[in-house]
């Protein structure tokens, strides 16, 4: 009788070791889980700082009418979807020319970002839904229209290198 008691100890024993031994390998399988989805959510963040610097720094080159510098922070081949859907591609920074003359003359003085939302986020690519309007000089907006914009990576460039653009929604 007590050989009986003792075996059924033992068999719960072991079925209390094994239970023991399985939690502990779903613990550290999780810690690891956790550890790598935490590493991965702070190269996500890494990626979408310095794209949204380049973003940023599109920006900036735009607003001072710089075509060099809008080609210097873009990638290429540069691809932008027109409102209307036409495609332009331009494959060299040499293709980058906008008339900003021209664009003054329609009553443009500067742009904004009024929206910049990284939707995508990846090590070589973030896609950004933006919002942006287009300002007069005495500082009243006349146009504001959504849009895609594709930061990419290459060669750890990162630059500007889709631009899709949806009709206004709002003009003066």
């Amino acid at each position: 009788m007590h050989a009986g008691i003792f075996a059924q100890n033992d068999v719960e024993r072991a079925g209390r070791v094994a239970a023991v031994a399985a939690i502990g390998c779903l613990a550290v399988a999780l810690v690891v889980w956790v550890g790598g989805s935490v590493r991965a959510q702070d190269a996500d963040r890494q990626h979408e700082t310095e794209a949204r610097a380049a973003l940023d720094e599109y920006f900036r080159a735009w607003n001072a009418a710089d075509n060099a510098a809008v080609a210097a922070i873009s990638n290429f081949p540069r691809v932008s979807l027109g409102q209307n859907g036409q495609v332009v591609v331009r494959e060299t920074p040499e293709e980058i020319a906008t008339d900003f003359d021209a664009l003054r003359l329609s009553g443009w003085d500067h742009s904004r970002l009024d929206l910049a939302e990284a939707v995508h986020v990846s090590a070589d690519k973030v896609h950004f839904r933006i919002v942006f309007s287009r300002y007069s000089a005495d500082g009243t907006p006349y146009t504001t229209a959504p849009g895609l914009y594709v930061i990419t990576n290459q060669n750890g460039h990162w630059g500007l290198q889709l631009q899709s653009i949806l009709p206004a929604t709002f003009t003066r």
